[in-house]
């Protein structure tokens, strides 16, 4: 088969039912699906089994780290590309199509093909419509994030033999690890997007990965330390990433540490006016920091 669709799940058993049903309506049919389970307790199985199509292959597995999963995930991928699909995410009809039909008329110096994106409430009601604009060699964009690129892992389709190359997912990474994978990528492989949206990606209420505050920390100082060369190299980059790390530090009481990440941003780029206020915040307390920080991303 051409295509390795992966779906890592865990206690989840509805939204993995809408999950597998948005890969079999694939306009797209030379796939595999690999539903790989961490373990779940609830209907998960008898959710997957029910499907009865010789094209899924259920992995109930022990419980592992998300990056663990997906390394399993294209360890057991037989197809030429590799697509991973979050349990409460969905496709639409024409992602595969679409992306391997790019795929196919590229070079092999094309690593990923992306697409536009919605973005859903918990409730499946689309409130953003995502347009990608960078191709070729994106990494200075996307490392200074100053684009969004796919939302989600749930939106890209990768050639699998780059995994040999570049690696796989970072298994000492406990969030964001995504991002990390995807920045390695472009150092070595150019990305390609088609224009229409072939994703809806879920939003949910409550906690998030994102939200483990030193998990993300330890992944944003590995990013500046593995791309230093060309994050220090723009001024308004170098800012901007030792402002979320001085951040991130105020936010687990690291005040000190924090506001000296902080001052550097300033200094480095003077007119990060939102790196001012939070060098004011942090004398405040970790606690009034955190309550700001809630203030501002709620509005923003």
């Amino acid at each position: 088969m051409k295509v390795s669709v992966i779906i890592t799940t865990f206690n989840r058993a509805n939204l993995l039912r809408r999950a597998i049903e948005s890969v079999l309506a694939q306009e797209y049919k030379d796939f595999e699906l690999i539903v790989l389970d961490n373990n779940s307790k609830d209907d998960t199985e008898n959710i997957v089994k029910k499907f009865n199509d010789s094209r899924i292959l259920y992995v109930k597995h022990k419980p592992l780290g998300i990056s663990e999963a997906r390394n399993l995930g294209v360890r057991r991928a037989r197809g030429e590309y590799v697509g991973f699909l979050d349990d409460d995410d969905k496709w639409l009809p024409s992602k595969l199509s679409l992306q391997t039909t790019l795929f196919d008329r590229s070079s092999p110096k094309l690593g990923l093909v992306y697409g536009g994106f919605l973005r859903m409430s918990s409730d499946g009601a689309v409130y953003e419509i995502f347009k990608p604009t960078l191709r070729g060699n994106v990494l200075r964009e996307y490392l200074c994030q100053r684009n969004p690129l796919t939302g989600s892992a749930s939106n890209p389709l990768i050639r699998r033999s780059v995994f040999s190359v570049v690696g796989g997912y970072d298994e000492g990474i406990k969030t964001s690890e995504d991002w990390e994978f995807y920045l390695r990528l472009a150092r070595k492989y150019e990305f390609d997007f088609v224009s229409q949206p072939v994703v809806k990606i879920r939003q949910h209420k409550g906690p998030r990965l994102g939200d483990r505050i030193k998990d993300a920390l330890d992944t944003e100082l590995l990013v500046y330390k593995n791309f230093q060369d060309i994050i220090e190299s723009d001024k308004a980059c170098k800012s901007f990433y030792l402002q979320a790390i001085g951040g991130k530090y105020c936010r687990i009481s690291q005040l000190a540490i924090g506001r000296r990440y902080i001052r550097e941003a300033i200094h480095s780029h003077p007119l990060n006016f939102k790196a001012y206020w939070q060098y004011i915040f942090s004398f405040f307390g970790s606690s009034f920091y955190q309550r700001m920080h809630k203030f501002y991303k709620f509005f923003r």
